[in-house]
């Protein structure tokens, strides 16, 4: 290889040293930066209680920020640099080589026909350029130390980082997840509230019980939202039960389909509909107690009855008068009630006995 050629490799490997530092500065700042942005949405997201636009709204922001510091750690690597910069970047870096490089490729014929410097004059200083960028290191000296650095710099973040995940606040890792993994919003958010019975049909002038279970989180404060179709929501607290994550409401005389949803701590469940339908209900419930022979006690009507309450042997007839026609298979009268919830009705508006023996000791 003559002194030319050379000369032309170093400034070459130079030039590539000079852009592998660049790409390791853009590694540093796009792995920092996305990180930080990463941490302070999971907080963010514990702010807003993950709530589903929040959980979209942070996956695209960090998207952005991700995709812009790309673009910023990129773009110096698309710079055209000349030999004569590769130079002066050279000698900026290293005094002692007392502008021999940048010499050397300043006097450098052009073309065949370029006779400005005596050839001898530009061999000589293409030789001294040679000899004294092989004196700092193969040119390599210049950016080894700031690699050095962006190479501790990103290890040292990426330790911190994941320290402070580890052993951090759990919703930061709860919100990492819901940032990083793939599914839906909803899914991914780890504080939600179960409501029953959800969508539903039940019948005009019914009420309806709700029960609300907390998951994720804890609170004494839980409310039902309600909307009858066409008016405004309003709220109604729901009571605690044994258990201190579950919560239960009754709506009352619902005539219209109602849509509502339970609010805890900032946490919405998802939104349900009861949907009115004309269904039968016990408009009347007569009761009549048989009381076993022992008691030596007379047959006892009570009329718009609700509880049975009686001794152990009694025989009862439930006498149901419903709220419309209603269709019943021949073997309702012969079906067996639970105590104390009637499980079958029977009707056509019209009274009619069902048969029960109470085997449950007082």
């Amino acid at each position: 290889m003559d002194h030319r050629a050379e000369l032309v490799e170093v400034i070459r490997r130079i030039r590539n040293r000079w852009r592998m530092r660049l790409a390791a500065r853009g590694a540093v700042v796009v792995f920092v930066g996305t990180v930080l942005a990463l941490l302070l949405s999971a907080s963010s997201l514990e702010t807003f209680r993950f709530s589903v636009p929040a959980i979209i709204t942070f996956r695209i922001l960090a998207l952005a920020i991700f995709a812009a510091l790309v673009v910023y750690a990129i773009m110096p690597l698309r710079r055209q640099v000349s030999d004569t910069q590769v130079a002066l970047y050279l000698e900026e870096h290293n005094p002692s080589l007392e502008a021999a490089i940048l010499s050397a490729v300043e006097t450098a014929p052009s073309s065949a026909t370029d006779d400005r410097y005596s050839p001898r004059l530009v061999e000589r200083l293409v030789e001294q350029a040679i000899a004294q960028s092989h004196a700092i290191d193969n040119w390599m000296a210049i950016d080894r130390p700031r690699m050095r650095r962006h190479a501790l710099t990103l290890a040292s973040f990426a330790a911190a980082a994941a320290l402070f995940i580890t052993f951090g606040p759990a919703y930061i890792r709860s919100g990492l997840e819901a940032l990083l993994i793939f599914q839906s919003a909803e899914a991914a958010s780890p504080y939600k509230i179960q409501v029953l019975p959800g969508d539903a049909s039940v019948p005009r002038g019914g009420d309806q019980t709700i029960r609300a279970t907390l998951e994720g989180f804890a609170s004494k404060d839980v409310t039902l939202m309600m909307k009858a179709a066409g008016g405004e929501f309003q709220s109604l607290p729901l009571i605690a039960t044994a258990d201190p994550a579950q919560f239960e409401g009754m709506m009352f005389r619902l005539d219209k389909d109602t849509e509502y949803y339970v609010r805890s701590n900032g946490v919405d469940s998802s939104h349900f509909t009861l949907k009115v339908v004309d269904l039968p209900t016990v408009q009347k419930l007569d009761l009549e107690y048989r009381y076993p022979a022992y008691t030596n006690l007379p047959p006892r009507i009570e009329e718009n009855g609700s509880d049975i309450v009686a001794l152990r042997g009694t025989e009862m007839l439930l006498r149901i008068v419903p709220t419309m026609k209603t269709s019943v298979p021949s073997s309702a009268n012969s079906c067996r009630v639970a105590w104390p919830r009637i499980q079958a009705m029977t009707g056509p508006r019209s009274r009619k006995a069902i048969p029960w023996k109470s085997n449950r000791k007082l």
